[in-house]
């Protein structure tokens, strides 16, 4: 007996051994890695994205790295690169403003009175899991003088595409409020086209002079999607100039998003954003939106909520791609509140 249960015990601690490491392996596919001015997301040890503490006059998320290590979103102005165009200094990879808030601008950059910065102050939590790694972060809009109009909070997560193939996915959530001790006066909106989630796609990728093509959820492509309404859009083509099979960026709106029938500010230049609240610039392509009343007042005590899917994918997408992949999406849960 006692020559059994020698060879027992250590058999079992073996196997309980060779189980945590395989939890622990499992665990650590998905990783957030904290330096002094960025938070990294990892897949499988690969860069994803990094959480950009501040660039320019706002947090980013750059870079946006897809399938087969490709970047795929322009590298201008975090890099001087001598392929691109240097217009719009403010279209930085992935970022998040408005261009009109209380008179203040912060979708563009420069020493204007009326321009504005988001400005981040601290990271609230660092998660990771089987599936997915994600950073929570505090953020201030603030005017030039540092008066703060807006509070936010943002979570970053890399989210297992759970479809078999090699896809990135990125959901990126807000909730913009009152900052603590302001008035009761609501904070304004105005009813422009300059906002608000956005992301400036590779210039190998544009829908003008490359091979780039743009498609949202209605079937439209190219220059007929901007101003459009849509679920989804899909802005696919080259990453690099020498690549050799396609790849796509792909933007999603979750149905409790605020303003999820908002219009798409997509340029066939490459700048691809959604505007939950501007009108009267995408009247012209939408008629009908003259009864809809563009701009909004945020009352004090409620909140903004925002919540967008970003996919990087191989190819260009199908509609049937776009409609099975936001449907998936509406069935995730908010993680802020």
């Amino acid at each position: 007996m006692m020559k059994l249960r020698t060879l027992f015990v250590p058999s079992v601690v073996v196997l309980l051994f060779i189980a945590s490491c395989s939890l622990t392996a499992q665990a650590q596919r998905f990783q957030s890695k904290q330096h002094s001015d960025r938070v990294d997301l990892l897949q499988d040890g690969q860069l994803v994205t990094s959480y950009q503490f501040q660039s320019g006059t706002k947090p980013i998320l750059w870079p946006l790295i897809g399938p087969d290590q490709s970047r795929m979103s322009r590298e201008y102005p975090m890099v001087d690169n001598q392929n691109e165009e240097r217009d719009h200094p403010h279209h930085r990879s992935l970022w998040m403003t408005f261009g009109e808030v209380n008179g203040f601008d912060f979708w563009a950059e420069g020493d204007g009175e009326n321009k504005g910065r988001v400005v981040h102050k601290e990271i609230v939590s660092l998660e990771e899991s089987e599936s997915t790694a994600s950073v929570t972060a505090r953020h201030e809009w603030q005017t030039r003088s540092g008066q703060v109009v807006l509070e936010e909070t943002c979570r970053y997560s890399i989210v297992d595409a759970m479809n078999g193939n090699d896809d990135r996915v990125i959901d990126c959530e807000y909730i913009l409020k009152h900052p603590e001790g302001a008035s009761d006066e609501p904070v304004h909106f105005g009813d422009t086209k300059e906002g608000m989630f956005a992301v400036r796609v590779p210039e190998t990728m544009r829908a003008d002079k490359s091979n780039g093509q743009i498609l949202n959820s209605n079937g439209l492509l190219n220059g007929a999607t901007w101003g459009r309404a849509a679920q989804w859009v899909d802005y696919a083509g080259k990453a690099t100039r020498d690549a050799k099979s396609d790849m796509g960026v792909a933007i999603l709106t979750h149905p409790e998003s605020f303003g999820s029938d908002g219009y798409w500010h997509v340029r066939t230049y490459g700048l691809f954003a959604h505007n939950p609240i501007g009108v009267s610039h995408f009247l012209e392509v939408n008629p009908a939106a003259v009864k809809k009343e563009g701009g909004y007042y945020l009352p004090s005590g409620t909140k903004m909520h925002l919540i967008y899917r970003v996919i990087l994918h191989r190819g260009h997408w199908t509609h049937q791609d776009g409609s099975q992949q936001h449907e998936a999406f509406t069935k995730s849960k908010p993680q802020l509140n």
